[in-house]
């Protein structure tokens, strides 16, 4: 019976995540607020990405904002790119031009380069896009905008893979879902975080405050989301849902690229604060403890009969959760899929954390 018990506390454990945590974004209402009028600086970054900016530029001179400019951030292309920015730069007046060399101390660092964007944009609130990024409307910068406030002045917003056929489309989507799950709740308990900011605008003076990224930057990824650890706190972070705040990014299509950023997450969790690291393996591990306990105490037929009701009162709620956490990000096509993917999700977690703990081990 000892199994039952320790079962049963790993099933209180995952309720609290989903009916105290996760539920308080799950059923939350998106806050209307009014549209304010700030001077917006859009950051645009791009590396050798010709095609990819001939397919956001568009979208981003023709957003409906009374007062924006665009500091399009060439990092020593040696294709088109500068090209282009250099083209639309004399086509539109609110286009500031911030072109990287590279030199021996920070050849090829992203951080680097938008850290000159970040002094050369002349508003005090930014929003971040890169290349490879798209947007489907005019209003995404009203939508993040609208969200400061003389108090919050860091602001998530979300971002999701563009849909394919194929179920590795639907593992990549449901993760990045899960990813933002967690950020976005924990910032309504006041506890904000991020290791996925693929959609974030902030007050310059913030950046300052934690001198830029200078801490980390030699990681020559997770720009954002190193950030948001040093800088968010309870009283300056917030976030949107608005449909016309999503960023769309290009799907992951190989493997091998699947596996560096679930490596790179785990690299960028491993560097988060204390707290929030303890916050998302303690969710991850229950996770994975009610699988093998529930498989267990079923293939042992130990009190079956109430370990099948547990297991099937944990996945109703969790499915409703999660249901609504999906319909939010607009996958409502991953809903009836939710069990799998939610297992698939488990073990990849499992598997990389183990990866990431031997590789400092042996580092």
């Amino acid at each position: 019976m000892l199994i039952l018990y320790v079962f049963i506390g790993i099933v209180v454990v995952q309720l609290f995540y989903y009916l105290g945590v996760f539920s308080s974004f799950s059923f939350s209402k998106e806050n209307e607020n009014n549209p304010k009028r700030i001077p917006i600086s859009v950051i645009v970054y791009a590396r050798n990405q010709a095609e990819d900016v001939k397919r956001l530029l568009p979208n981003l001179v023709n957003q409906n904002y009374h007062d924006y400019e665009l500091v399009l951030v060439d990092n020593a292309s040696t294709d088109e790119t500068l090209d282009i920015f250099k083209e639309y730069a004399q086509m539109f007046s609110n286009i500031r031009l911030c072109r990287v060399e590279n030199n021996e101390a920070f050849w090829n660092n992203k951080k680097y380069a938008q850290t000159l964007a970040i002094k050369a944009s002349k508003n005090e609130y930014l929003l971040f896009i890169d290349a490879e990024q798209n947007i489907d409307n005019e209003f995404w910068i009203i939508s993040m905008a609208s969200n400061f406030t003389f108090n919050k002045t860091i602001i998530l917003g979300p971002s999701m893979y563009i849909k394919l056929k194929g179920f590795f489309n639907k593992i990549i989507r449901f993760d990045s879902v899960f990813s933002q799950l967690h950020s976005f709740s924990w910032t309504n308990y006041g506890s904000p975080f991020s290791y996925f900011s693929k959609n974030i605008g902030y007050k310059k003076e913030e950046f300052y405050k934690v001198n830029g990224f200078i801490t980390h930057m030699n990681t020559r990824f997770a720009e954002q989301e190193l950030f948001m650890n040093e800088a968010s706190q309870s009283k300056n972070t917030t976030y949107t849902i608005s449909k016309n705040a999503f960023v769309y990014l290009e799907p992951i299509t190989k493997l091998n690229e699947w596996q560096t950023k679930k490596e790179e997450d785990e690299i960028v969790l491993s560097k988060l604060n204390n707290a929030t690291r303890v916050k998302v393996r303690l969710f991850n591990t229950s996770q994975f403890l009610f699988f093998v306990f529930a498989i267990a105490l079923l293939s042992l037929q130990i009190e079956w009969i109430i370990t099948t009701i547990i297991i099937a009162f944990r996945y109703l709620i969790s499915w409703i959760v999660v249901g609504k956490s999906l319909r939010k990000f607009q996958q409502k096509d991953l809903i009836w899929m939710f069990p799998i993917l939610e297992f698939h999700r488990t073990i990849n977690q499992v598997k990389y954390s183990t990866q990431n703990i031997f590789r400092k081990k042996t580092a």
